[in-house]
């Protein structure tokens, strides 16, 4: 996966409806973003832990130092 630092990050987890719904929204925002799909790269859930104080939760959003965890303040657990 190519990450760019310029463009937010969004980490996700299959089968998360508000990860959905989030990706929903960016799209029709046209907000380019960065997505790690944690299921295919387990080796960056370190970083999401970092992000969430030990939550495994999806989906978080990192926009510069904005970090948004949830859509709606709602997420899935994984």
């Amino acid at each position: 996966m190519n990450i760019r630092s310029d463009r937010p990050i969004l980490y996700t987890y299959p089968g998360c409806g508000y990860t959905t719904d989030l990706k929903r929204e960016l799209k029709k925002k046209a907000v380019e973003y960065d997505e790690v799909d944690l299921s295919l790269e387990p080796d960056r859930i370190p970083e999401l832990l970092l992000l969430t104080k030990g939550d495994r939760l999806t989906p978080v959003l990192v926009d510069g130092e904005s970090v948004q965890i949830g859509h709606n303040g709602i997420g899935c657990t994984f």
